[in-house]
């Protein structure tokens, strides 16, 4: 604790010698009403568009930041009962250098100029709604939170990119169904307007957006006068139409090989008042959804896979905001998948008595519903509800000549409950809770959680508080009338400058040995406390031969909650830069001076969920590092790699990685990545024994993972899409050992018999092409072919192209489905219907 003492110390003394934030400046800009809208044709040069004085003036936030602009840009914004209206004129010095780059629909920044309009309609200076498009007429919608930019988001817009001698020029029609307002009768917004000029790296803001400031939406400048607005009918209906061929060779006589299976459902979106939303799915379809990136696990811990089904991806920032809501829970793996609840004296026991006929490795989502909202007080509220399905296994027992099945995982509902309001300078309080109510016999689960943020008017200091409690529940115990509520706690503090060149935070966490969030939420492990603190320094504009740099040093301290005591010290130093020829770069040093205690790896625990068993890791040292070329020229490279180094056991872990980007031309683009690790005598748990006895075992593994993407866009609207990894590992243990008392190792002189002392070869190989095609707003038809390998083994040889032949040969699944989305809106068939 000294070290977090004197670091803190430190804090408070270089704190005094750097001088407080400015405020900015936030400009001012009138809305104009019309009541002619202008014709979308990429030329805001109607006489219409005459009526609104232009936004100019642009400042750079990179490379320069607070720099002018290098090239002039005027944008109008008109409004009338339907929309608004935005036309930018974006001057260019050299019209033929404009890059044109096409992308995905919200693909990101790609080697095109782009334009940018930002709307704080609460004008809450922390949420905003994201409208972008670039030189090729790709757009980008995206919602600025306080947790970040849900880039997931979407909505139904138009816009219009004209080029011309003068450079390029750009026409939004933003539909008020595609925002949310206040229903007041004349409002303010914060507004804003971005100019991204790609040959030049250059980002510049109608009103400024220091980097050195922290925030979005709180350095937006002001529109004024709006009013007269009504909100409309938001409503809209997206029906889905489906269909799969699904082959993998089974080799049985009585299962067929080729599966064909057709499916439709609906996705509703209905706006119940001026802010608040209902999103409803019915009969969902997540088939189409990217492959999971699996891994060989030797870790005591889960490995957690990214969200990639698109119901649960949009528009829920607000119940991401706590970290308690982990959506892959639903739809998840069955809680008793592995151990299959069967009356075994009646069936019998062993895979010669009992086959396992059909056992799902997911479970059945029936629907999923999303209210969300923020009042005109700056409330926000989230409800999310997820209904499963009974999901069953079908085993066969040989003794009684017979299939039957059993429940693996009981109809479950899921709840999210969030409260989010804002207050002034940038702050906050949220209460969370998520809930997970499943049938008769099965445990139930509730976790609360209340946070906040508080800063000052200058957005340069903060403080963060936030506690959670967790509750499980046991039906069983209760209808026996053993009522029992397994309580866990955490809690968390910290306080920094997060403003200016010179910035800290220390911050103090804990969390209990009996806090469980995982039903719904993901957590690697509890039963930790952390002390932590660390200085930046931040450089925001050129100086010398590089554009910027970001400096930190810290420390942290890690400790097991129960029983207390010491688990890690580390120190550390990063430095992350940019040159001016916009290769970036970075480094991480870490110096672990103590020995370290891994009370996880064991895998052993007191009758309280406390770990009883430690393993001691000696002191060590690691460097890490990477360089990223410039993205604007056709060939770009990055590359990263490290060193960990512990001396005691003579441990060495290295790893590199390479992934060259060529983009051929505007329409196609290849990328390429390769990642290497060798682990040499890592250590890890192999096996329990009689009498406590816990095994460890000295293994050397190496990693490979391959992954090539290719995207070839035909169009704004038309897109193919490749994405293809082979990954591969390789344990091979070399030594066993026994587990002392005293964390410490023994040598056990022969390998225990457990499964987790064998060596493992594990490959995983999967091909996701897709084919999309915008054919309407909000429309889409997309073909998808995916083959998914998984092939392990435990390997006599570990030769890499022999591994990734046998791969190739191995049983695989082909998929090829087609689905059609209709979007549908209410307002347009309306209007349909009158004319």
């Amino acid at each position: 604790m000294r070290h977090l003492f004197l670091l803190a110390f430190c804090l408070s003394s270089f704190t005094a010698a750097f001088g407080q934030t400015p405020v900015p400046v936030k400009k001012q800009m009138t809305a104009v009403r019309t009541a002619t809208p202008p014709k979308l044709d990429g030329l805001p040069t109607e006489e219409v568009w005459l009526q609104a004085p232009p936004a100019t003036d642009f400042i750079q936030n990179e490379p320069v930041n607070g720099a002018p602009s290098r090239q002039r840009t005027e944008v109008r914004l008109l409004y009338d009962d339907q929309a608004i209206y935005i036309g930018a004129i974006l001057y260019d010095s050299s019209p033929d250098s404009v890059l044109t780059q096409l992308s995905q629909r919200d693909g990101g920044q790609v080697n095109a100029d782009m334009f940018g309009v930002y709307l704080d309609t609460y004008l809450d200076k922390q949420n905003a709604f994201g409208f972008e498009v670039s030189t090729a007429g790709v757009q980008t919608d995206f919602r600025a939170t306080s947790n970040g930019n849900d880039f997931s988001w979407n909505a139904v817009w138009e816009s219009t990119v004209a080029r011309h001698a003068q450079g390029w020029s750009v026409e939004f029609r933003i539909p008020y169904s595609a925002l949310r307002f206040p229903k007041k009768d004349v409002q303010s917004w914060g507004i804003n307007f971005w100019r991204s000029t790609r040959r030049y790296r250059e980002s510049a803001f109608w009103n400024f957006i220091d980097s050195s400031i922290q925030g979005f939406a709180n350095q937006f400048g002001v529109l004024q006068g709006v009013q007269g607005l009504e909100a409309p009918l938001r409503l809209s209906l997206m029906p889905y139409l489906s269909g799969y061929a699904d082959h993998y060779p089974h080799g049985k006589a009585d299962k067929k090989d080729l599966k064909t299976t057709v499916n439709g459902g609906m996705d509703i979106k209905y706006g119940i008042n001026d802010a608040f939303t209902l999103d409803m799915t019915l009969v969902p379809d997540f088939g189409q959804a990217q492959s999971d990136a699996q891994v060989l696990n030797l870790s005591p811990f889960e490995v957690r896979f990214n969200e990639n089904r698109q119901f649960f991806t949009e528009g829920t920032e607000l119940f991401n905001k706590a970290g308690l809501f982990y959506s892959r829970r639903i739809g998840a793996t069955p809680l008793l998948y592995d151990d299959l609840p069967y009356d075994r004296n009646r069936y019998g026991e062993g895979p010669a008595q009992v086959q396992v006929v059909e056992n799902p490795d997911k479970t059945s989502l029936l629907n999923a519903t999303k209210i969300s909202g923020r009042t005109n007080k700056g409330l926000g509220i989230g409800l999310f509800n997820a209904v499963t399905r009974n999901t069953y296994a079908t085993l066969r027992s040989n003794r009684l000549e017979e299939e039957f099945k059993v429940l693996t995982d009981p109809a479950t509902n899921y709840n999210v409950l969030v409260l989010d309001q804002t207050l002034p300078n940038s702050s906050y309080v949220t209460f969370t809770n998520t809930n997970v109510t499943r049938s008769a016999g099965f445990y139930n689960a509730n976790v609360t959680g209340l946070m906040t943020r508080l800063s000052n008017k200058k957005n340069s200091y903060a403080l963060n508080l936030s506690g959670n409690l967790s509750q499980r529940y046991n039906k069983g115990e209760i209808e026996e009338g053993t009522h029992k509520v397994e309580l866990g706690h955490a809690y968390a503090a910290s306080f920094g400058k997060t403003s200016g060149n010179f910035q800290f935070t220390v911050s103090h966490s804990v969390e209990s040995h009996t806090y469980e969030i995982n039903d719904l939420g993901y957590l690697e492990n509890n039963n930790s406390l952390e002390n932590a603190a660390n200085v930046r320094y931040n450089l925001y504009k050129p100086f010398w031969k590089l554009n910027n740099m970001y400096n930190t040093l810290g420390v942290e301290h890690r400790m097991l909650y129960k029983p207390n005591k010491l688990a890690q010290l580390v120190y550390f130093l990063e430095t992350n830069a940019t040159t001016r020829n916009f290769l970036s770069f970075g480094y991480t040093l870490s110096w672990l001076p103590l020995n370290n205690y891994d009370y996880f790896e064991p895998r052993s625990y007191d009758a309280n969920r406390a770990p009883n068993r430690r393993w001691r890791d000696p002191s060590g040292w690691e460097i890490s590092g990477y360089i990223s070329s410039d993205y604007r020229k056709k060939f770009a490279l990055d590359i990263n790699g490290g060193l960990y180094r512990s001396a005691e056991y003579d441990r060495l872990t290295q790893w590199v990685g390479l992934s060259p980007r060529l983009r051929v031309n505007d329409n196609l683009q290849l990328v390429y990545s390769v990642d290497l690790n060798q682990a040499l005598r890592d250590f890890g748990f192999t096996g329990n024994g009689g009498q406590d006895s816990i095994f460890f075992g000295n293994r050397t593994v190496y990693t490979v993972s391959n992954t090539l993407t290719g995207t070839y866009i035909f169009n704004a609207r038309t897109a193919l899409n490749l994405n293809m990894r082979h990954y591969w590992s390789n344990a091979t243990y070399k030594e066993h050992y026994l587990l002392l008392e005293d964390g410490n190792m023994a040598p056990l002189g022969y390998k225990p018999t457990s499964p987790w002392a064998d060596d493992r070869n594990f490959n995983a190989f999967n091909v996701d092409l897709v084919y999309s095609w915008r054919f309407a707003p909000g429309s889409e038809v997309s073909v998808v072919w995916k083959n998914a390998i998984d092939y392990s083994l435990f390997p006599s040889r570990n030769d890499y192209f022999l591994n990734l032949r046998n791969t190739l040969q191995a049983k695989q699944l082909n998929s090829f489905s087609v689905k059609v989305l209709y979007y549908l809106d209410y307002q347009v068939l309306r209007k349909a219907l009158k004319s």
